[in-house]
């Protein structure tokens, strides 16, 4: 539960990875986020790029290219996965947990992407704002997500000793339970 930004594609030319990986550590220290490239002092690696670390809680962005340019994902890196699987191509962050803003600037280095090195680049936002650009539904919709969650943790948190040697089904249905009750309450 959260908002997400997913997205795929390929660089248009092999030949700038580097210079992308390049400019994207610039922006990176401009905004004060952590970078790791990866594999830059392979001669021949089967993937290469750099993970960005957005500052709060955000999962990083990552822009893991194979030798044929599509975007990996970090699974696919840890795993060592050279040949692409059906979710190989499929990229995502997690932005619930930090600022609108930092959401706003991961969507407009997106942007930045798609027109300067991945003209096939597809984003899917959770939040709407790639396809709206409407800071204030973002906030919204990020705030009505928030109290969501909290909600549920709520009531997760008072069935903890109720729900103590319980089973699997049993917790199962609690759970299921109190996200009806949620649901009910929209």
């Amino acid at each position: 539960m959260g908002i997400s930004i997913h997205y795929r594609g390929g660089i248009d030319r092999t030949e700038d990875i580097p210079k992308l990986v390049e400019e994207l550590a610039d922006i990176a220290e401009s905004m004060d986020w952590q970078h790791q490239p990866i594999n830059d002092d392979e001669a021949d690696p089967d993937f290469f790029g750099i993970i960005v670390n957005p500052k709060g809680e955000c999962e990083p962005l990552t822009f893991i290219f194979d030798r044929r340019g599509r975007l990996r994902n970090l699974a696919d890196l840890i795993t060592d996965q050279i040949e692409p699987t059906e979710y190989s191509e499929y990229c995502a962050t997690k932005t619930q947990f930090t600022t609108a803003e930092t959401h706003i600037w991961i969507i407009g280095l997106l942007r930045y992407l798609k027109k300067h090195y991945m003209s096939d680049l597809i984003v899917s936002d959770e939040g709407e704002y790639w396809e709206t650009e409407n800071r204030d539904a973002l906030i919204e919709k990020r705030g009505f997500l928030q109290g969501k969650i909290s909600a549920l943790a709520g009531g997760l948190e008072g069935a903890k000793e109720e729900l103590e040697g319980a089973s699997l089904d049993e917790i199962v249905g609690h759970i299921e339970g109190i996200a009806k009750k949620l649901h009910e309450g929209d």
